[in-house]
């Protein structure tokens, strides 16, 4: 890969995507530009256009790396919330995801939120490993059950999932949630599941939706917590318990050293999911949450560690 000057003629195909700095050459083949821009003193935005055909061959990555690994002062990559494939050329590149900038980018009128993604000179080169990796064949499966990532087409069976009277009365947040609120977290989910928050899956029996289950990442302590909703149509069928038993065994697999799970004290139901996937209660939070009618309610915190399921 090769990063030159662009030519009158390589800037001109260059100019209806991006104003080049540098020319994109695989030998002599334009294969894509890269832009500079100065965003206040001693920083500057990349922004960089591959051709088509280009595509999926790593060509950003390595030119994103190539110039940032020589580059003198702060460099930023600012993305779409939904443009993963930008994303894993920051993380490939040594960028590290520093903000989500809501509602900073204006697309057929809408407002989109953007990930700014920041590389200082002396930063370790990329790429950066990924606390939650990609899944190997897509999904977690159990025979008929199986765990695939939230997505946007998911929105409507979450938001009809979260609003149910029983789901709210057994969730810390008790309030009606706004489609627009499930929507984001629903475009949102792939994002923050590269940077390694929290990984969000959708609960299928034969393809039909069932429920939800969240990993949320603590990459501090390798500790992480589970929570899950269910349908009432797939409650006390075990969906539940080989739900958190799959997605306990992938979290163990991918370095999470300690499991754990919170549910309200009444909540007799998800602590026999807990126990049957081998969870055990370790200790009572007391007064954790906020009840009905103003009152508190405690949080029994269950946990699993590998290998003692």
């Amino acid at each position: 890969m090769i990063l030159r000057t662009p030519t009158a003629g390589q800037a001109a195909a260059l100019a209806p995507h991006l104003p080049a700095t540098h020319a994109l050459l695989d030998g002599d083949r334009l294969v894509g530009g890269i832009s500079l821009s100065g965003v206040r003193p001693g920083s500057r935005e990349i922004g960089i256009w591959v051709m088509p055909e280009e595509r999926r061959r790593g060509v950003a990555t390595r030119a994103v790396r190539a110039l940032s690994e020589h580059a003198g002062e702060r460099l930023e990559f600012v993305t779409d919330i939904t443009d993963t494939t930008s994303q894993r050329v920051a993380l490939g590149a040594g960028f590290t995801r520093e903000a989500v900038r809501r509602g900073g980018r204006l697309h057929a009128g809408d407002r989109r939120d953007e990930v700014l993604w920041a590389r200082l000179p002396g930063d370790a080169p990329g790429p950066i490993a990924r606390l939650l990796p990609d899944l190997p064949d897509g999904e977690l499966r159990d025979g008929e059950v199986s765990l695939r990532p939230l997505g946007p087409p998911d929105v409507d069976d979450l938001l009809g999932l979260l609003n149910l009277p029983d789901v709210r009365a057994t969730s810390p947040i008790r309030r009606e949630r706004p489609r627009a609120e499930i929507a984001r977290r629903c475009t949102n989910a792939a994002s923050e599941w590269l940077a390694g928050n929290r990984a969000d899956f959708t609960i299928r029996v034969n393809g039909v939706f069932a429920g939800d289950i969240v990993l949320s990442n603590e990459a501090l302590g390798r500790q992480a917590m589970v929570g899950y909703g269910m349908l009432r149509g797939f409650r006390g069928r075990g969906v539940a318990t080989r739900a958190v038993t799959l997605l306990g065994a992938w979290a163990f697999e991918v370095g999470v050293k300690r499991l754990v799970a919170g549910t309200f004290a009444d909540n007799t139901a998800s602590q026999r999911v807990l126990a049957k996937a081998g969870f055990v209660q370790e200790a009572i939070q007391r007064s954790r949450f906020e009840g009905a009618n103003g009152t508190r309610v405690d949080d029994v915190t269950h946990v699993l560690f590998p290998g003692r399921g």
